[in-house]
């Protein structure tokens, strides 16, 4: 019993000098402090370009989208002599997909 008392106190006096150093603490909360003003940075930074991000979009939707290609409304078509479905004044509507991405 003598020699694990030997053993334990000076095991458990070294432990609680490593953990109940002040210097130790101090630089440990020096360094969350530095932690958590960096991340407080990096939070403004992130804030700083999602608002950039919003305002893209915004301009965005503001601006209406040009419609592109050939203006073919009231146009006749002549099909010849193929064969033919339906009523003959009947009103088609074509749409053209161009954008595959």
């Amino acid at each position: 019993m003598r020699k694990a008392v030997r053993i334990a106190g000076p095991a458990l006096l070294a432990l609680g000098l490593l953990v109940g150093s002040p210097g130790v603490a101090q630089d440990s909360d020096a360094d969350i402090k530095k932690e958590i003003q960096a991340l407080k940075t990096g939070q403004k930074n992130i804030q700083r370009q999602l608002n950039e991000i919003k305002a893209l979009l915004q301009k965005q939707k503001a601006a209406p989208a040009a419609r592109s290609g050939p203006k073919v409304e009231g146009v006749t078509f002549n099909l010849g002599t193929n064969e033919v479905q339906g009523d003959l004044s009947a009103t088609l509507t074509l749409l053209e997909f161009t954008d595959y991405q």
